[in-house]
């Protein structure tokens, strides 16, 4: 809206200055924002927020530290979004490419509820390399301790105060600074979560239904049976565990429910995750309380459990679970001090380490996976800014090369290009052949004393300007502009679809032209005027060439179209018989006489007439009696003004539709490519159903050698497991010889394999070979996967390996307590209790199998099948070890306690814990694989996005090379000039023509010669060669023009680096350049039996070189030094290299040959001595040399030429 409001003069001001914008304006660069963490209250304030255009980078606050890779930068301002052709004969189709879908539907709104929750946190995911599978990137990749780690402030000091901000770090939430982008964010993984929590609630659901069950049962049990010694409080405690598995059930139903439904949201993600630990808390305390002093470790096998599936399964941030974690873990404690008995500080601390290992797991596990899915939807969504800049570039390389050639000539070169070259025997001529068209010539009269009055920038404004009020006029009349050639504006009717009204439209737009220039003659107070012509017949129309295209018509009618502009009136329109034929009597007409101002016209009886002006728009109301009104909207009209629409973009027309933001775009398609997309449909579409690899090979190999940069943190989180497992076992259980002796190689093996891992991070020196060893084993996921394997197996042996003492231990009981008469020797347990530890065995192992288990899934690079056989087998051994000895169990507490425990509740609840918790491992286990897996596909897209879009921009800029200079597509494609016009004072630029003088004699129209396209097919041969000697080192300086018919134009010194103005390098290639010209075409003479001959001439001086046209930009250059340069051409001697005495001064100094012509007339110049360049220089001449003055003040003061006064753009041909 607040652009809207800006004044109409302004807009006007800047309009043309726009007008050759490749790009969008540069945006300023953001403020940096300080750093400070977000508490609750904006957490929860940020949720009710609008979502806000983007304008924003996408960034993160407070960083942390990341590799970056320098290729992706380019990509996403690159893009690079997304680069092989993007004219592909094969295209590839994104797996997020819904705009045919979504193309007729609304942009759709974002919901608020859809903003990231948390603190804020800053880190560098958008510079990571989108390629980064290749070893190649080793050197620029960082290990974990790199990316959790932030520089700590220089007053830091102290090892605690270290790792308070380290974990301060860790636990910040990475939230995305662009609310928008968030937003998209948590859409992106909404589908994911949610099928992660219904996962966990289903879990929960079938958990409880089995504690409700076994308590229901013990209940009807110690209810109606004699065998155990029922009490109100066992009772009592078996309600209170069915009540609250009752709520908890019905409490699990209804977030199921409510999170099975589609139009789920992420605040209720995270409310829903909130009742669920409130949940756990209860279900913690109420098993505690259950469990008492007989089985104190129930409730602490269930906080492990919970607590872990906190980090693992639940949508929040780590900070909320970290803290959930430590209020179960603080709660489990006390309940293990107050409720459980549970004094022996041994025991205790055991419980304390245990617990502290598995909340750091859970940040071990949480972390990854934030940084891994944010990480996934950066490169998810530069993909999609890849693929859209590809679109935006394709569509503005289709506009830039439309604006040049016709489609149909366009669409057949552009399939060349991109497609493979093919050996023939002579270049592809791009020519079609067009009957009843009107060709339409016009020169500007009095154009000399226009530019005498402008200076360099404001005569190309003006010729902008001019040009584009005549392309406007042009489709409104159905003309295909064909050329500019200086001050000369040519087009044809009836190309390149026929129409019947083709004379009709030449001629109106010959009369409008007319009009133009008389607005512009009020205007600007110049007496100028505009000489048109037109004739009907045939053409040829196409490209000729290799370099610098531009469409061009040829036949015998084109020639005397022109001539007719020649032989023409200035303000009238001049036609030949045949157009009148076509006109029939809606025009007044009057004899032309052209013969008697054009000789060719005379040669040839030329009937010309000239259009009587009050008559024409016949059948319409006549231009002097229309309306005030009437002339007012025409003028407007002729004048561009009709519609108030101007040019913005270099080939971009007015009917162009308004660019988006970039941002905006991106975001829109990726809403929509997130509404569309079914992780379900692409897991089944690239990966196998149970072992979850890819289906194709290709990509299974590209996903080995995928690094996995938290690699070191997995280890060193299993190391933290492996010494909590060793100083628990050491306090706990007692080992024999065979457990000590099998430990050591174990302890030894697990120390090795995190230390082999670790030496690539350490910035230490060590053995090369471990050094390539531990990079390698980074660099291949295989490998990685054996040694994750590896230890996750090692970990659960040393955890089992105890167990081969607790026969020993629980053959105490047996050996001394009889089940017939157990009180007899109650006093044997008593004395033995000490030593008989089986009270706490078989929980203390359950819980190390737990840790060992969480060992095992913190490994995301683990393939889930692998995990799977580890997780069952744990629990298989496990389950054997603890039905073995339940019985033994079960006779130490009926001599112990005089009573027997109930067979289901306290015996089997820790079964039932452990086997949730295994399944929710394995289902964690699947997902993080699946999600893993999927992240690479899309990042392996990114990749191809990513060259995709390079190879366009390579394509591109080949193809622009071909419009324009490279100097001046440079131009345009600077950020900073974009929306500049082009123009530049050139102070000493060295100018050639070329022509074939007697091709004209060679080129005949008969039906042997297919009209004669096959000349014109030679023709291309002969401009081919040329075009391909300037790809010679030698010729760098050289930049060709334009070839108009057999007239070829080229200048060198165009720009600062190749304006040589000590050594005129520049002057001395054009000088061998002609030289080879000649050479050449006596080559084609040879080989085709032909005997053309060529006509040069050269010549140096200062010129104004630009850019017109903005809906057919062209480039071309004017000035007096052009004019003489024509002249030298056209006043020459064939086979003869024509040169001024400015060209004769240089070129003689360097050795070059040679003679005098003599003085001779030349055309609005007067009388000028010239001289014959004969051939290659033989010797350098000495630098006494007496030079002209007007070189002497090229070589010591360029500047001066800034005040030579440019002449006139007179005929080039």
């Amino acid at each position: 809206m607040l652009g809207s409001i800006s004044t109409e003069s302004s807009q006007h001001k800047k309009d043309w200055k726009q007008r050759f914008s490749l790009r969008e304006k540069r945006k300023e660069p953001e403020p940096v924002q300080s750093f400070r963490p977000v508490g609750i209250v904006r957490r929860w304030t940020s949720l009710k927020l609008n979502p806000r255009p983007v304008t924003e980078s996408l960034t993160l606050t407070e960083p942390i530290r990341y590799m970056s890779s320098p290729s992706s930068t380019a990509n996403l301002s690159s893009g690079h979004p997304s680069s092989a052709s993007g004219d592909r004969e094969t295209s590839k189709k994104s797996n997020w490419q819904v705009i045919e879908h979504f193309g007729s539907k609304e942009k759709g709104s974002l919901s608020s509820s859809l903003i990231a929750v948390g603190s804020v946190q800053k880190t560098k995911y958008e510079n990571d390399s989108l390629s980064n599978s290749s070893p190649d990137v080793e050197a620029r990749e960082v290990e974990t301790e790199e990316l959790i780690i932030s520089p700590i402030p220089k007053k830091s000091t102290g090892i605690l105060l270290k790792i308070s901000i380290l974990l301060q770090k860790i636990c910040s939430t990475h939230q995305f600074k662009n609310e928008q982008v968030e937003m998209l964010y948590q859409r992106y993984f909404l589908k994911m979560n949610q099928s992660s929590m219904t996962n966990l609630i289903t879990l929960l659901l079938l958990l409880c239904i089995g504690f409700l069950f076994s308590s229901s049962t013990d209940f009807i049990i110690i209810k109606h049976s004699d065998l155990f010694r029922s009490s109100t409080n066992r009772l009592d405690k078996l309600l209170v565990l069915m009540s609250t598995s009752g709520c908890c059930i019905a409490i699990y139903g209804v977030l199921l429910a409510v999170v099975s439904k589609p139009a789920m949201n992420e605040v209720y993600l995270i409310i829903i995750s909130y009742f669920i630990l409130l949940t756990f808390l209860t279900l913690e305390i109420c098993i505690s309380f259950f469990s008492e002093h007989e089985r104190p470790l129930v409730g602490m096998i269930f906080s492990l459990a919970s607590t872990y599936l906190t980090y693992a399964l639940m949508p929040i941030r780590l900070k909320d679970a970290l803290l959930a974690g430590i209020i179960m873990a603080t709660t489990q404690i006390i309940l293990l001090l107050n409720v459980g008995k549970v004094t022996n500080f041994i025991e205790v601390g055991s419980c304390f380490i245990i617990l502290l290992s598995v909340n750091i797991a859970g940040v071990c596990t949480h972390y990854p996976r934030e940084v891994a899915q944010r990480k996934a939807f950066l490169e998810t969504r530069q993909c999609i800014e890849a693929r859209l800049k590809i679109q935006r570039e394709n569509q503005q390389q289709e506009r830039l090369l439309l604006s040049v050639l016709p489609r149909h000539v366009a669409m057949e070169m552009k399939a060349d290009i991109a497609g493979q070259p093919k050996e023939e025997q002579f270049h592809k001529i791009y020519i079609q052949r067009h009957e009843n068209v009107s060709i339409l010539f016009a020169d500007i009269c009095g154009f000399t004393t226009l530019s005498d009055q402008c200076t360099a920038e404001e005569l190309v404004r003006i010729l902008n300007e001019l040009y584009a009020r005549f392309d406007r006029l042009a489709a409104e009349h159905h003309c295909l502009r064909i050329k500019l050639l200086g001050d000369c504006y040519y087009c044809v009717s009836g190309l390149p679809e026929a129409r019947p009204d083709h004379a009709h439209c030449a001629v109106e737009m010959g009369l409008d032209m007319i009009d133009a220039i008389a607005l512009v003659r009020e205007v600007m107070n110049v007496n100028v005027n505009m000489r048109v012509g037109i004739h009907t017949g045939r053409v040829h129309c196409g490209v000729l060439g290799l370099r610098k295209w531009q469409f061009d018509v040829w036949s015998n009618d084109v020639t005397l179209a022109n001539c007719m502009e020649s032989g023409g009136l200035p303000g009238r329109v001049h036609i030949t018989q045949e157009t009148l034929k076509c006109l029939g009597t809606d025009y007044v007409v009057e004899a032309g006489n052209g013969g008697e101002r054009n000789s060719y016209l005379k040669d040839h009886n030329i009937e010309t007439y000239l259009i009587v002006a009050p008559s024409y728009r016949g059948g319409c109301i006549p231009y002097q009696i229309q309306s005030t009104n009437g002339n007012i909207s025409k003028e407007m009209r002729i004048m561009g003004h009709e519609q108030g629409k101007h040019s913005s973009k270099l080939g971009f027309n007015e009917s162009s539709p308004r660019e988006k933001n970039p941002e905006d775009e991106v975001n829109e398609y990726l809403m929509k490519a997130i509404d569309a997309r079914s992780i379900d449909r692409l897991r089944t579409e690239h990966c196998r159903v149970l072992l979850l690899n890819f289906r194709d090979p290709i990509k299974e190999s590209k996903f080995v050698l995928e690094r996995d940069r938290m690699l070191s943190l997995y280890f060193s989180c299993s190391t933290v497991c492996f010494l909590t497992i060793l100083l628990v076992q050491l306090g706990i259980f007692n080992r024999n010889d065979t457990a000590i002796l099998c430990s050591i190689p174990i302890i030894s093996f697990l120390t090795f394999i995190p230390l082999l891992v670790y030496v690539k991070s350490i910035k230490m020196k060590y053995n090369l070979k471990i050094l390539i060893f531990s990079k390698y084993i980074h660099r291949n996921r295989n490998v990685a996967q054996v040694f994750s394997f590896t230890m996750a197996v090692c970990i659960y042996i040393l955890v089992m390996l105890p167990m081969t003492s607790l026969p020993k231990e629980i053959q105490c009981i047996n050996t001394k307590v009889s089940q017939e008469n157990c009180t007899y020797h109650t006093y044997v347990i008593n004395n033995n209790m000490e030593n008989c530890k089986q009270y706490f065995l078989v929980d203390f192992l359950l819980l190390l199998v737990m840790v060992s288990m969480i060992a095992c899934a913190v490994y995301q690079i683990l393939i889930s099948l692998f995990k799977t056989i580890i997780l069952l087998g744990g629990m298989a051994g496990f389950l054997a070890v603890y039905i073995t000895y339940t019985n033994q169990i079960n006779l130490y507490k009926l001599c112990f306690h005089n009573t027997r425990e109930s067979a289901i509740t306290l015996q089997y609840i820790n079964v039932i814990i452990l086997v949730g918790f295994v399944i929710a491992l394995i289902l964690h286990g699947q997902q993080t694989e699946a999600t893993y897996r999927l992240d690479f596909v899309w990042k392996l897209q990114a990749t191809e996005e990513k060259e995709d879009m390079e190879h366009l921009e390579a394509y591109n800029r080949k193809l622009l090379a071909n419009i324009l200079p490279i100097h001046v597509a440079e131009h345009f494609l600077n950020s900073e000039n974009n929306d500049e016009l082009y123009h530049k004072q050139c102070d000493c630029v060295c100018i050639m023509f070329a022509s074939i003088p007697n091709f004209s004699e060679f080129y005949v129209e008969l039906e042997g010669n297919n009209e004669g396209v096959e000349c014109l097919r030679l023709l291309n041969e002969i401009i081919a060669d040329f075009d391909e000697l300037l790809s010679e080192d030698r010729f760098k300086f050289i930049e060709k023009i334009k070839s108009t018919g057999a007239t070829y134009m080229a200048a060198s010194g165009l720009t600062q680096n190749t304006c040589d103005m000590k050594n005129f390098k520049h002057v001395t290639a054009m000088a061998d350049y002609a030289l080879q010209l000649r050479d050449q075409l006596d080559i084609v003479n040879e080989h085709s039996f032909n005997h053309f001959r060529i006509r040069i001439g050269i010549n140096v001086g200062p010129v104004v070189a630009g850019v017109i046209g903005a809906r057919k930009p062209q480039y071309d250059i004017w000035g007096n030094a052009v004019n003489v340069a024509s002249r030298m051409d056209s006043t020459g001697l064939c086979d003869k290299i024509q040169v001024t005495q400015e060209v004769y001064q240089i070129l003689y100094s360097k050795g070059y040959p040679l003679t005098c012509r003599g003085t001779i007339e030349v055309k609005g110049k007067g009388s000028m001595e010239t001289y014959f360049l004969e051939g290659y220089p033989k010797m350098k001449r000495e630098p006494n040399v007496i030079v002209n003055p007007l070189a002497q003040q090229y070589i010591e003061c360029k500047s001066q030429f800034d005040k030579i006064t440019l002449g006139t753009i007179s005929e080039k041909v």
